[in-house]
Parts: structure tokens; sequence; C-alpha cells
């Protein structure tokens, strides 16, 4: 299976085969299809997905994968119509089913009209689709169509703030360049100082950090020319490492101690008029909807070919899937479906709430952010299977407050063999 790097790689030359296509869908859409799971490393025939092979009522589906997908085909020329279409996509999922055999409809459907994509989950949104996107978003989107990757992989449709996430990773890139353009300080610094920075914009906005101290010292720098940022910004980060409250007065007061390595060495420099406008620019955003893998596009962005020398590395979300689908998804998934009972399944809560994830090699911190989405992910499940099976029994649920997994039991090692 190819890595995610591979995968944009391979969707983005795809994008640029097909963007200029303007035929019929009977002529090219085999091949289309063909070429769009090779880009996910799966070779269509072999994995059971046929063309025109199941038929129903309202038609003959372009390509069926027995419980994975239902994929429909149009013309590029209705690319902006695909709303007209979706009757008859729904129908073939409706009766893709059969219960007398066992056969479930699968999971999901997309309609394509080769240069824009609608992906559904019916099952579970039947009213809208849950991804819309045209073919040269598809390689910064490819999760929205990761299923494609292999049976057991699932699609992610978290990019609801796509856009938002693009600008804040470019306003802060922007910044990087200009620093390292000047030799405001070496490399690893530099580095240091933008991931200290980024951390501080997701703390202010998720309300780690009361009172906004970055944004605050930020603004008064760009109205004093005279002060230094320097010694204040630097203060910051080194209150941020400071355990004790001797220190947290006036704008730093509402900070607090943040444990690991990020702010071990804390980074301080210089930052011009220009810069300290930047880096206004980008503490402006609302950080509350960015993405947190921003740290991996950030690493890969801003760092290039740096990344190998200081040892950054980010892994692509199908990437960690690998590991996290087999080893946390599907057990405990499997687990939620066996249990019987209210009282069953509310034990298996407080054991799910007690499971604990290590990441010894910990670099962004992506495999822990989406380790713990999918924990969240399965205790909503679970939440949902308790009053399920107390409606369908007749029975009072458990009584509340039910537990939550605690972030605290996402872990790691930096390579330092430093706790993040």
């Amino acid at each position: 299976m190819p890595s995610g790097l591979e995968i944009q790689k391979s969707l983005r030359a795809l994008a640029d085969r097909w963007q200029g296509y303007t035929g019929s869908e009977r002529s090219e859409a085999q091949t289309f299809l063909n070429e769009l799971f090779e880009c996910y490393g799966t070779d269509r025939l072999a994995a059971g997905a046929r063309f025109e092979d199941a038929h129903a009522s309202v038609g003959i589906m372009d390509l069926y994968w027995s419980g994975v997908c239902i994929v429909e085909m149009k013309a590029p020329g209705r690319a902006n119509k695909l709303a007209d279409h979706r009757q008859q996509a729904m129908g073939y999922w409706r009766e893709s089913s059969d219960i007398e055999s066992g056969v479930e409809a699968p999971p999901y459907v997309v309609l394509c009209a080769f240069h824009r994509f609608e992906v559904w989950v019916p099952g579970k949104f039947p009213t809208q689709p849950v991804a819309d996107l045209s073919l040269d978003e598809l390689p910064d989107r490819y999760d929205a169509l990761m299923f494609l990757a292999g049976v057991g992989l699932r699609a992610s449709f978290l990019n609801h703030h796509l856009a938002l996430t693009t600008e804040a990773t470019q306003a802060v890139t922007k910044l990087y360049h200009h620093l390292a353009d000047r030799g405001a300080a070496p490399i690893d610094e530099l580095h240091r100082f933008l991931l200290q920075a980024v951390w501080c914009f997701f703390a202010e906005d998720l309300g780690m950090l009361d009172g906004y101290p970055i944004q605050t010292i930020v603004d008064v720098l760009r109205r004093d020319q005279t002060r230094s940022s320097y010694a204040e910004l630097g203060a910051l980060f080194d209150v941020l490492n400071q355990k004790g409250n001797h220190n947290r007065q006036g704008v730093l007061a509402g900070t607090r101690y943040v444990n690991g390595d990020l702010f071990a060495r804390p980074a301080k420099l210089y930052l011009e008029v220009d810069e300290l406008d930047l880096m206004a620019v980008a503490a402006a955003f609302d950080w509350r909807k960015v993405n947190p893998t921003i740290f991996g596009s950030l690493l890969e962005g801003v760092l290039g070919e740096r990344r190998r020398e200081l040892g950054a590395h980010y892994t692509h979300e199908i990437d960690i899937l690998k590991i996290v689908e087999p080893t946390i998804t599907r057990p405990w998934a499997k687990r939620i479906a066996a249990t019987r009972t209210p009282a069953e399944a509310r034990i298996l809560l407080d054991e799910l709430c007690r499971f604990r994830v290590l990441d010894p090699a910990c670099g962004c911190g992506n495999f822990l952010y989406v380790a713990y989405r999918e924990l969240r992910s399965l205790e909503h499940d679970l939440k949902n299977r308790i009053s399920t099976l107390a409606a369908d029994q007749g029975t009072t649920p458990p009584p509340r407050p039910w537990p939550f997994v605690p972030l605290a039991n996402m872990q790691g090692l930096t390579s330092s063999g430093s706790p993040c």
C-alpha cells in the first residue's frame, strides 16, 4: 500500500491528466476509475470491484465493490448538476443489500463527473453528501476516498475548514521564509520559534492561555518599536517552561506550565516590524477551526529538505490509520457490537476510558491526534449503544454522568526520550 505522500503525488498527476477532459461518460469512465484506484495502490479487478456487474431496477451500476462502495459516473458536463443524479445513486444503494443472503449495502456511494466528486455515507447521513470536492482538491483531501486503498480502511471527512487551515499554514510559512531569508536565527532556532508560536495560537483560541498573551505582546511590539520581541516573546516562552508561578504577572498571568519538550529550549529572536505584522496576521486566524495536523504541513512546507537533518517527521493520516485501524478501531468496534445489555456496555465504557496509547517516537503528534479522535468516536458509538440497548429492552440506561476518554491517556516520547 502506498504512503500518503505517494497517494498525493499520484492524484496530482491524475488531476493534471484529466482536468481538460470534456468527453462522454461512457468512453472514458472505466479508464478514469482504473487510474483512480491505482492512485490508492489498489488493483481494481483483483480487489473485486466490478464494472457494470450489479443490476438494480433503476439501471446498472457503473462500479460495484461489495462491502465497500458504489460509484456512479457522469460526463464532465454534469459536474455542476450531480444533485440531479442523487436519486439514481441512492436507488442503487438501497437495492444493493439482500437480507436473505446476508449481503449488506456498502457504506459509501460516490457520484463522480470526472472533475467533481460527491461522497455519501447513506447509512448514517442519508440527506446530504459528507464530502463535495473537485478533482483539483482531491490530492489535498485524498482521505475522503481513503476506502479505495483497501477493505477495512475508512474515509475521513474532517476537512470542514480546509481553506482556513491552508491559509493559516501559508501565513506561518510566509513568516518563516521572511525570517530565514534575512538570517534572523539558525534554522533549528527558527523551527522551534514557529512551532512554539503556533502552539500558542492554538492554546489561546482553545482557552488554554488566558488573556491572549502572544497576540497582546505582538500588538504592543507593533505599536512601540523601542521594545524587543527577543525579550518579551522570549519571556512568554520561558514562562511556559516554568513550573512555578513567580513570573506569571501582567500579560503572563494567564499562562501555565507546558510539560514535554516543546518549550524546553525557548526560542528567542528579534522580529522586525514587517515580521511582527506577519505574526499578527497568523495569530488572527480562528485556530479552533484549524486542523491540528497543520503541524505536519508546517514541517513539510516550512522545513522542506531540512526535515531529515533536524529529525522532523510528519506521518500522513492514511499511514497512521494502517496502525490505528487494526490495533484500536476494529477490535474495539467488535467489542462494542458484541455487547448485549446496557450494563455490559456501560462496563465496557469504563474499560475504553482507561485505554492508553503510547507513541514511542512522537514527532509532531499526528499519531496521537488521530488515535485520540478515533477513541472519542468509539466512545460516542459505545454511548449510543448503551442508550439503544436500553430502549430496545425497555430498561432505564445506567445513571449518568458517563466517563469520557481523557486526553491524558494519549502519551508520547520525543526523540530525546522525554514525555510529550
